[in-house]
């Protein structure tokens, strides 16, 4: 069930009645909210439910056997048992194809022929990345001693499977998220009409913008580049910056909305991340929750900035080859991760040179927009690796990119003005943004109902194939 869909938003409305008539009783809503997460994940394939419930069940006990164990040395083997568990589930669904198939391909070459096991009927299951990685969060937090282990078993239960988050995030932390189990959710008149205005927002961002660009540009370049100019290598090579970017903010503003109707606060997970300034700045607003994951899990297991500096570089590309594998089984991904903790390193070395040198940053507004531009184009680059199907694919975009032929034959004029204008859109001043809230909020509830049927209506007649989001893959 897509977020976008009818379906979701009749399923979203008979959750939030039946929630917030049961809110005076704890346990009551806590079991409808884990039996209606159970039910939005079985639509898509229920025999992984069994799956999400040994996960979760195997976690909530290893975490409270983690607390009470006495010896240091057992406290580490069942964090151990943690991540072999979690890290096992999404190798077997997820790599263990890939690895089986490179490592053919790899013993072909040097003159072995004999091929190695693969399950060609094994299918991923749904989002199982960010529920991996959502519960390991929490043994891996429960074994540093920075949370208490909860007690309520249910409670953990649909942290896990919390539906606006189970399929792709944002990776909100057991630390934020289960204590708002316990208290009884309030949700104010404010609150309410904030969370519609991000449902609408996330509905605009996917379906007017990110999916016309996929269906009427992105999509078209990238499966017959030869087909293609310079110039309409280069807009699909933007189309598909925003479109990514409006894919998952616009999952992520439909997953905070929907939580926040039903008193839930989740985190935010994007920050107009085309405005950085610096990759490291980039980082800090892509993928927030996911940025932050990898920092205080895998970045720090690796030794993190306490070392020599040499190892902080080795410690990043580590860490962004990990981040990489974690978007998708294939070898662009790992390159893409590469790419990116190249460029940190390369980012962390220029500043320490800075500091060395006592150079004082630019802070001139021509300064600040040739790092933007930089940051930028650096990410489109990456871009390109990471929505390619292959390095040989990726090569083709780069070479139709550097043919230096100008045609715009393919370039329609709706096409140009939605990239536009989401490009403008992204880099307006936050206080405009701003305004826009403020506004909606001070319509009237019959108001506000209105725009969204006639914004709802608009956008029914203007989408075209229905997708996936993109991140719902990984």
């Amino acid at each position: 069930m897509l977020f976008t869909s009818g379906n979701y938003f009749i399923f979203l409305a008979a959750v939030f009645f039946v929630y917030w008539l049961l809110a005076r009783w704890r346990l009551a809503r806590v079991c409808f909210l884990l039996a209606a997460s159970y039910y939005f994940y079985a639509l898509w394939n229920p025999k992984f439910l069994a799956l999400l419930f040994l996960l979760s069940t195997f976690d909530f006990l290893n975490a409270l056997g983690i607390h009470k164990a006495p010896r240091p040395a057992l406290r580490k083997l069942l964090l151990s048992l943690s991540v072999l568990v979690n890290v096992g589930a999404l190798f077997t669904f997820k790599y263990f194809n890939f690895f089986s198939a490179s490592l053919t391909d790899l013993l072909k070459k040097v003159g072995w022929h004999s091929s190695l096991p693969m399950f060609e009927s094994l299918v991923l299951p749904l989002g199982l990345s960010f529920i991996a990685f959502r519960s390991l969060s929490y043994v891996i937090d429960v074994y540093r001693g920075t949370i208490e282990p909860t007690r309520r078993y249910l409670d953990y239960l649909t942290f896990v499977a919390f539906f606006p988050t189970i399929i792709a995030g944002p990776l909100a932390r057991a630390r934020d998220l289960l204590p708002q189990f316990q208290t009884r959710p309030v949700v104010s008149n404010e609150e309410g009409a904030q969370g519609l205005f991000l449902i609408l927002l996330g509905l605009v961002k996917k379906i007017a913008i990110a999916d016309f660009l996929a269906n009427n540009l992105v999509d078209r370049v990238f499966d017959q580049p030869q087909l293609y100019s310079s110039v309409e290598t280069l807009c699909a090579i933007y189309g598909y910056a925003l479109q990514i970017y409006c894919d998952f903010s616009g999952y992520t503003d439909i997953a905070i909305g929907s939580a926040l109707l039903l008193g839930f606060k989740l985190p935010a997970n994007f920050n107009s991340p085309y405005r950085a300034v610096s990759l490291r700045d980039f980082w800090r607003r892509w993928h927030i929750t996911l940025s932050n994951w990898l920092f205080d899990y895998v970045f720090v297991s690796f030794g993190g900035l306490r070392q020599r500096r040499l190892n902080l570089y080795r410690n990043l590309i580590l860490t962004f080859l990990i981040g990489g594998l974690w978007h998708g089984a294939a070898w662009t991904f790992v390159i893409w991760g590469a790419l990116h903790g190249l460029g940190l390193s390369a980012n962390h070395a220029w500043d320490s040179l800075r500091r060395r040198w006592r150079l004082k940053p630019q802070q001139t507004w021509w300064s600040k927009g040739l790092a933007m531009l930089a940051t930028f184009h650096f990410v489109c680059l990456t871009w390109i690796v990471f929505r390619a199907e292959s390095w040989s694919h990726t090569t083709e975009i780069l070479r139709r990119l550097g043919a230096m032929q100008f045609s715009a034959a393919n370039l329609a004029l709706p096409v140009l003005s939605i990239l536009l204008a989401g490009y403008l859109t992204h880099w307006m001043p936050n206080i405009a943004f701003a305004r826009i809230r403020s506004a909606w909020s001070w319509l009237p509830s019959p108001a506000q109902a209105a725009l969204i049927i006639s914004v709802a209506l608009g956008l029914y007649y203007l989408a075209g194939a229905e997708a996936q989001f993109i991140y719902g893959n990984f």
